[in-house]
């Protein structure tokens, strides 16, 4: 069973002090310090990581406004946090919550026989996939 681990939503509209939907402070050391640790052992084992972030179109208006207009496509709080350890891997956009929606990381995924993802995100530092997209 070959793994990737997913790093998932890890953005400056979420982590930065200029955040328009901030983890809340208390969180974000502890919370990138994991996810850091996550991504050395991932490089450590050979574990392919794969960097994913959400980027809206500016155009839908409606949606925007309920997100408080967080991560549009090519802003600054679309961009992955600076404090996020960056390794060689792939990166992969998402407009939608669900990121098998980008048909390029489901196209990845399969051409690589990747068959159990190990995801952080925000709103859970720990989630897992296998076989789903």
């Amino acid at each position: 069973m070959k793994q990737a681990l997913m790093i998932l939503d890890i953005q400056n509209d979420y982590f930065s002090d200029q955040a328009r939907i901030p983890v809340a402070k208390h969180q974000i050391e502890p919370t990138l310090n994991s996810i850091n640790g996550l991504i050395k052992d991932a490089e450590k084992s050979n574990v392919p990581v794969i960097y994913i972030s959400n980027e809206f179109e500016r155009t839908h208006v409606l949606s925007n406004l309920l997100r408080k207009f967080t991560a549009l496509k090519e802003s600054k709080g679309a961009e992955l946090d600076e404090r996020l350890l960056r390794v060689e891997g792939m990166y992969f956009s998402k407009n939608k919550a669900d990121a098998f929606n980008n048909p390029s990381l489901v196209t990845y995924l399969k051409n690589n026989e990747i068959n159990e993802c190990i995801g952080t995100r925000i709103l859970s530092l720990f989630s897992r996939c296998s076989n789903t997209y």
